[in-house]
């Protein structure tokens, strides 16, 4: 966890708010269910959801997605919380959606402040042969065993946002998936509406007819609009704090040495600075030497896993792990799935093992 002014960022990575973990203790909290499982191996803890200002990364987030998966057994749980988390509930991006001259502006101001809107998506508006507009939804990488939860949470969330910010419930003319359907399919109407659900698409779409984006919004204002938006670009930029240039250092140091990581003392050496001085500065940071190191390695998986056709023991040669267990155990600890499970869920792998 980062505080929002301070961060250890590796390369590609961002930071994003405690808001669907606080959703979701509040949902086990009404249904009498403990929060504390949910936040096992996050290293959240039940204190932390009083702090709003606390930033986490994806990798914590997913840990808590997983674990509420594992504990509720509940396979609409991905479209429940979507259902719970209204416009309101995301502040200032609530207050410029619900300020838009139309539902077309409201949707934009959502694809515009992403880190706000906290996705694990690639989100863009698409005009589909038949001249429908959708909001096409791809390009997701997280746990492949979380996909259709995190899936189901992403257009549940969406259209329940796209609701109040039309204060009426929105008629979609689809929703496309791009797995086969889930054998609890027939629910989705109860969450996004009485539509066709076609599967097996290119990506995942909520559906529009050409002219409904263009309603005109009950709550429009054009000052509070300018202004909420104003300061949603604020807070985004905040949420992408630079780490100090030691720690970047540090980070660039590490990342070339991957196949034989160092300790922290040899780099401190290699760095010309005290073990001392790199530990606070990766305290300063919110981040200690093994999690730094772990995201860097994951990182690398995750491209060897996608670019490379490499074994896997030879992939965990390459990031340092003396035995090829070891390393399938650490990812699964990253990513909640096996190196083999997360290659085959990828376009193009054909890797021997």
């Amino acid at each position: 966890m980062i505080r929002p002014d301070t961060a250890c960022q590796a390369p590609d990575r961002r930071l994003i708010s405690l808001q669907s973990t606080c959703l979701i203790a509040s949902w086990l909290e009404e249904h009498h269910l403990p929060v504390e499982p949910v936040l096992a191996g996050s290293g959240l803890s039940s204190a932390d959801l009083q702090t709003p200002a606390l930033l986490i990364t994806p990798e914590q987030e997913q840990a808590v997605f997983a674990n509420t998966v594992a504990l509720t057994g509940d396979p609409l749980i991905g479209l429940k919380l979507g259902q719970r988390m209204r416009v309101s509930a995301y502040g200032q991006l609530g207050y410029a959606m619900l300020s838009a001259p139309t539902l077309l502006d409201a949707l934009q101001v959502m694809l515009a402040f992403p880190v706000l809107l906290g996705s694990y998506f690639r989100l863009q508006l698409e005009t589909l042969p038949n001249g429908q507009l959708a909001l096409r939804a791809d390009h997701y990488h997280e746990s492949p065993a979380l996909r259709l939860f995190n899936v189901e949470l992403c257009l549940s969330s969406i259209k329940a946002m796209l609701d109040d910010a039309l204060g009426a419930r929105l008629q979609l003319e689809a929703v496309h998936l791009s797995s086969n359907p889930p054998a609890h399919s027939d629910h989705y109407r109860t969450y996004l509406g009485d539509c066709p659900l076609l599967c097996d698409q290119d990506a995942e779409r909520l559906v529009f007819a050409a002219d409904t984006l263009n309603a005109t919004l009950p709550l429009a204002e054009p000052v509070t609009h300018f202004e909420a938006k104003r300061h949603c670009q604020t807070v985004q930029d905040s949420f992408r704090p630079e780490p100090s240039a030691l720690v970047s250092q540090l980070s660039a140091q590490l990342e070339q040495q991957l196949e034989a990581p160092p300790t922290l003392e040899q780099l401190a050496n290699q760095m010309h600075c005290t073990t001392r001085t790199l530990r606070r500065h990766l305290q300063r940071a919110g981040c200690g030497y093994q999690q730094l190191l772990d995201r860097l390695r994951f990182q690398r998986a995750k491209l060897l896993l996608n670019r490379e056709q490499l074994p896997i023991y030879a992939i965990a040669e390459q990031l340092g792990f003396s035995e090829t267990a070891s390393f399938r155990h650490a990812f699964q600890r990253w990513s909640g799935t096996t190196p083999r499970a997360w290659r085959q869920s990828q376009p193009h792998q054909h890797a021997p093992f």
